[in-house]
């Protein structure tokens, strides 16, 4: 790691650190009234959770197979999930998942890396409409305005983006993928498809956490505010979105449930979401350098 690269993780550090004494002085949250919300855990719970955070791995890598498939280069599953797994670990420690751009050095033998760059940033977009449409289904049935609103912003705002950017001539290839979707609508079916299904997963890991913790939370408004939170932690300012995305999940829930189970639950996620995955990801990271 250069040391410009060795800065920038310690400002994002930094960064996180601030925010979580921020959490800690003004959710008046201590040490305490944590630890005894972890050693009151539902471990069947929690590891219901875990399970659903590790199969989501299996779906990201149909997906980003589906996205190769749309592009007409052949992936197998075995080295799609190969690849999820070894940007993994670098993603756990940058802001806003920018590892997964890891994914074009690996596939840099088979494919421009141009394209590749550019199928990353719109899958990621796709990402993002998924999880804004299910906080849009979630805000409507519950009628929360202020969701609804952000959701709505969203989805309007992503097909708006990739017609006006598709306009711009030079990025030509880095757009091959969005051009395609946009040509041959069809093509881009599966991958919604799988997209719909992967994003089902942290909804229902956030349930399964929150009765880990002692709070049983409706569904419905963990699919419509849990995703505004990992919008959220999908902000470039802290590592692994760790700090904001907490700050959201507590602004969100703690009319549900204390301040201190939602702030467990944040860790939690951080936890097995982007730590426990990148630890399962090195190997395949050391494999495929």
């Amino acid at each position: 790691m250069t040391i410009p690269k060795i800065a920038k993780f310690i400002f994002f550090l930094v960064v996180t650190l601030l925010i979580f004494y921020l959490i800690f002085q003004k959710q008046k949250i201590d040490f305490f009234s944590l630890k005894e919300v972890f050693l009151s855990v539902n471990f069947l719970y929690l590891a219901s959770a875990c399970l659903i955070i590790f199969l989501s791995s299996l779906f990201s890598a149909k997906k980003w197979q589906a996205m190769m498939q749309a592009m007409d280069y052949r992936l197998s599953f075995k080295d799609s999930f190969k690849i999820i797994m070894a940007a993994l670990p670098v993603s756990a420690v940058t802001p806003t998942k920018s590892g997964d751009l890891i994914k074009a050095y690996y596939l840099k033998d088979r494919i421009p890396s141009s394209q590749t760059i550019g199928a990353v940033a719109t899958e990621r977009f796709i990402d993002l409409f998924v999880l804004a449409f299910y906080s849009f289904l979630g805000a409507a049935i519950l009628k929360n305005e202020l969701i609804l609103g952000l959701s709505l912003l969203i989805i309007a705002f992503i097909p708006i983006f990739f017609l006006l950017i598709n306009k711009i001539k030079f990025l030509s290839n880095f757009l091959h993928i969005s051009k395609i979707f946009i040509c041959h609508p069809q093509k881009l079916l599966p991958v919604l498809f799988y997209a719909l299904i992967l994003w089902l997963m942290p909804i229902f890991s956030a349930k399964f956490l929150f009765l880990a913790l002692g709070a049983n939370i409706s569904l419905f408004y963990i699919a419509a505010a849990f995703p505004v939170a990992i919008f959220v932690g999908l902000l470039p300012i802290t590592v692994a979105g760790m700090g904001s995305r907490d700050s959201a999940i507590i602004y969100f829930f703690s009319t549900w449930t204390t301040s201190s189970v939602c702030l467990g639950v944040g860790l939690l996620y951080s936890l097995f979401a982007y730590w426990f995955l990148a630890l399962l990801g090195l190997p395949f990271m050391k494999k495929m350098l």
